[in-house]
């Protein structure tokens, strides 16, 4: 009576070992996926971080220039990447501001011609998109440099 019912029936519903196997490595490769992404969204945030930082500095950079400062003065005021390592990690190099000089910007609205004269001036600054930031022994790679031209208007 070895050879029931049950026990042919209970011996066709097991898995077998390579079903088993199978099974297992369709997890392993589900897991290897989900750690990968994770790890790409992780660096992908870094360097969104990044570029936010850099792009804020840059903009403070025009502002305060806007505001009638000249570059060497808002230069001084805002912190650097000497005496920050946290922006040492997030800039590469040096922002710049190089004043271009004086420009008009004619319009003619409505059959009336407006002439305004202001200065201009490029405001630079690049990302550092290296894997170890680190400033002091770490990779320093330049990202794309991001050009401003920024505008204001004469006041002297």
């Amino acid at each position: 009576m070895k050879n029931t019912l049950i026990d042919r029936l209970s011996r066709r519903m097991a898995y077998t070992m390579i079903e088993v196997l199978a099974a297992g490595a369709v997890v392993a490769i589900g897991t290897t996926a989900a750690v990968s992404l994770s790890a790409s969204l992780i660096i992908q945030e870094e360097f969104t971080w990044r570029v936010a930082v850099v792009r804020n500095y840059e903009e403070n950079m025009a502002r305060l220039w806007q505001l009638g400062l000249s570059a060497a003065t808002v230069q001084n005021i805002l912190p650097t990447r000497a005496n920050n390592p946290l922006l040492a990690q997030q800039i590469f190099g040096t922002p710049t501001i190089q004043e271009l000089g004086i420009t008009g910007l004619d319009a003619d609205a409505s059959k009336t011609q407006v002439h305004v004269h202001v200065e201009v001036a490029n405001v630079t600054a690049s990302v550092n998109i290296g894997t170890d930031p680190n400033p002091v022994g770490g990779t320093q790679v330049q990202g794309a440099p991001q050009t401003l031209k920024v505008c204001r208007p004469i006041i002297r």
